[in-house]
């Protein structure tokens, strides 16, 4: 749900312009993100923030709100990734081990690279949304926040995926 409501935010700038509808209407998508409690690390936190945008932009009719609302899905990200770096496990080590039961010790530091390089990415991902909320014209931030992070964070997962296949192989 909260994907295709991710999707659906960018977009509705297209849909509500060509019906007339105010743009800060679009707080409505937020509100149901306050169901996003599957992942304990970002999920209770990006409910909360959804909540909160979503009802401001309702409540003072105006969308700025909601243009803030990936900007802060990164910075959530970036926190949770980051803090992982100070802790025995990083997020990428656990969710690997979830996947893959036969997780050696002996990649740890690749799952260590592995993290930072993603503290990196929602760091550089969310000063590229935050700069596309200060632009006048926000056809630069639905194409960036509804097409272009998600072909790059796809790219990211992708060259993740080769570099720990070539990385396993020679380990």
């Amino acid at each position: 749900m909260e994907f295709l409501l991710a999707i659906l935010l960018p977009i509705s700038i297209w849909v509500f312009k060509f019906f007339g509808i105010p743009f800060w209407v679009a707080g409505i998508f937020l509100i149901p993100l306050i169901f996003l409690k599957k992942n304990p690390y970002w999920g209770k936190a990006l409910a909360l923030i959804a909540l909160v945008l979503g009802c401001a932009s309702l409540l003072l009719q105006t969308p700025d709100f909601v243009y803030f609302y990936p900007v802060m899905v990164n910075a959530v990200l970036l926190f949770v990734f980051a803090s992982s770096l100070y802790r025995p496990q990083t997020i990428v080590e656990k969710i690997a081990r979830l996947r893959d039961p036969k997780f050696s010790d002996l990649e740890i530091p690749y799952a260590r690279k592995v993290t930072l390089a993603w503290v990196l990415f929602f760091a550089m991902n969310g000063c590229a949304a935050f700069i596309t909320v200060l632009l006048e014209d926000k056809f630069y931030w639905s194409i960036y926040n509804g097409a272009i992070s998600y072909g790059l964070m796809g790219l990211m997962f992708a060259g993740e995926f080769y570099c720990r296949k070539r990385y396993i192989k020679s380990a």
